[in-house]
Order: structure tokens, then C-alpha cells, then sequence
């Protein structure tokens, strides 16, 4: 299976971009939901990577099966054995919103990754496990929101990538970044 996005859909048809190489495909092939939108995967791991244009890590990709990636290769994004220490940083009894940090893990020997709570959400710590050793989808703090509901938090999130990230300003650049 290869990945793709709708672009549109109209009566008859659904336009489908694809990111890999359509040889051999032909009008009416089936079609397979993930039942979600296309989302980047947002944790620890991903500064210490080199991704394609859909978030797959090319390092691991190459290793699994040579130079070029072959047709619907699936590998996670971030590397979900990988164990990080983690210090939690959201108590019992807060009450924590969007942005907030919750844990927080060292990610490079220079760089310190936060997780913060999704922008989605807000709510009551209910749960925290004890600082320790995880792995990105092991859960380290429950929140219950004010409809009651209980929701976990692991040191990873995902994101719809056609859905800006909120944020409180836009600073406008006073240097440009020039890279290459």
C-alpha cells in the first residue's frame, strides 16, 4: 500500500496525491483509510533524525532495506524501543492546559525535549508515574478533563500536518535563517 492525502472528491472521482512512485497503478485501484488525517508523529527522538517528506526516518529505512526506499515502506517515525529518562514534571492535583509541560527527557546530550499537552486539551492530573526509564508510548500521566473523561499522556503526540499549531504571537524574523 502507498501513502497518499485526498485532495479532492466529487461525484464520480477522489483525487489522491501520492509520495512514492505510482508505476503499475491505474484509475478505480482500491483505496484504504487510516481514518484519520495525515499527522507528524512529535517527540523525543525526532532531532536525532533525517526524515523524508512524510516523516519516515531515512537512517532506518536504509538500514532495513538499502539505499532506496521501497514501495509502501512503513517504519515509525520515532524509535518506539528506545528508552529515555524521563522526568516528570506535572504533579498530582494540577490543573494543566495546552503548552503546559508535563515530562520532560534528555534527547541529545545538549537538548532537553518537553512534552507539552496537547493544545486540545486541558484537565486535572490524575496520575504521574515515578521519573524513570520509558519507552515514547509508554503512559507517564492520566488528565481528566472537565467532561469527566480520562485521557493519556505518553512523551509523544500526534499532529494533523494541514493544521497549524496554535500559538500565542508570530515574531517576526529580524536575521534570515541561511542554511546549505
Amino acid at each position: 500500500r502507498l501513502i497518499g492525502e485526498v485532495i479532492s472528491i466529487d461525484d464520480e472521482f477522489t483525487t489522491i496525491q501520492v509520495y512514492e512512485v505510482t508505476t503499475g497503478m491505474k484509475i478505480g485501484e482500491p483505496v484504504y483509510t487510516t481514518g484519520a488525517p495525515m499527522c507528524a508523529v512529535l517527540g523525543p527522538g525526532i532531532i536525532s533524525n533525517i526524515f523524508d517528506g512524510i516523516e519516515r526516518p531515512l537512517m532506518e529505512i536504509k538500514r532495513l532495506s538499502g539505499a532506496f526506499i521501497n514501495e509502501g515502506a512503513d517504519v515509525s517515525p520515532i524509535d518506539t524501543n528506545r528508552f529515555y529518562d524521563v522526568t516528570i514534571e506535572a504533579k498530582r492535583g494540577d490543573m494543566i492546559s495546552g503548552g503546559m509541560i508535563y515530562a520532560s527527557c534528555p534527547e541529545t546530550p545538549l537538548i532537553r525535549h518537553y512534552c507539552m499537552l496537547s493544545p486540545l486539551l486541558s484537565g486535572k492530573v490524575v496520575w504521574t508515574a515515578e521519573n524513570g526509564r520509558y519507552r515514547v508510548n509508554d503512559i507517564i500521566c492520566r488528565i481528566k478533563d472537565s467532561d469527566g473523561n480520562i485521557h493519556e499522556l505518553t512523551l509523544c503526540q500526534k499532529w494533523p500536518i494541514r493544521q497549524p499549531r496554535p500559538v500565542s504571537e508570530r515574531l517576526m524574523i529580524s536575521r534570515p535563517l541561511i542554511t546549505g
